[in-house]
């Protein structure tokens, strides 16, 4: 069932090179083991034992591997009384904070976009040695998963060490899913000396994410153009 779903939706099985095949037959595997880790907003929560419920799920981890981590254009109107409690405590001008107020705009947009940059860029290296990028947000705080002869590994992803609040946290409790992050918030170190230990020594750093990232950027940045 689900390979020949995932092939009716990939003729060639790839997408830009990428081999879906395998990783989404495997997130099958560790749905069917792990029922309660499939996430569904609204009704109509697929169903793995129908075709119609695997082609959904397939939708979602095609459009997941597909779709643009390219920084988003702002989407909001800065408060202009920001700028004004700037300008009265700091003495920036009204030029200087008009500046500012663009500058932050982008930065949050950058900021944003970098957990996601992040996974492309450990699914870049790690799709190599059996792991899977459960990309698509359709498994439960569940970002990549690894199989072994006694059962799966899951591992959640965080760029900083402070970026979810405790009810995000706790959804982890009483479940064997790690969790990594990137960042420490407090010293800006970073934490890929402490990876689990299946992700070690294979090549993972941080030269190579921001190696990744600038790579990522550009090819996006032309086909932005091209559109």
């Amino acid at each position: 069932m689900y390979e020949s779903a995932i092939i009716s939706k990939l003729p060639t099985g790839e997408i830009e090179g990428i081999d879906l095949t395998k990783p989404f037959k495997e997130i099958c595997r560790f749905l069917e083991s792990n029922p309660k880790s499939l996430s569904w907003r609204g009704n109509n929560k697929p169903k793995l034992s129908e075709r119609d419920g695997v082609l959904k799920l397939a939708d979602k981890f095609i459009n997941g591997y597909k779709r643009s981590d390219f920084p988003a254009q702002p989407g909001t109107v800065p408060d202009e009384m920001v700028s004004i409690v700037m300008q009265a405590a700091y003495g920036y001008s009204e030029s200087e904070t008009e500046k500012i107020k663009i500058e932050h705009q982008h930065s949050m947009c950058a900021e944003n976009c970098v957990g996601a940059l992040l996974e492309r860029y450990i699914d870049s290296i790690l799709r190599f040695h059996g792991w899977v990028w459960c990309c698509g947000d359709f498994i439960k705080a569940v970002d990549f998963i690894y199989p072994t002869s006694k059962g799966w590994n899951a591992l959640q992803i965080k760029n900083r060490d402070n970026s979810e609040n405790s009810s995000s946290s706790a959804i982890r409790n009483n479940t064997k899913i790690q969790k990594w992050f990137r960042t420490y918030s407090k010293t800006g170190e970073t934490n890929w000396n402490n990876l689990p230990s299946l992700m070690v020594n294979k090549g993972l750093s941080e030269e190579g994410f921001i190696s990744y990232v600038h790579n990522y950027i550009e090819v996006e940045k032309i086909k932005l153009t091209q559109r």
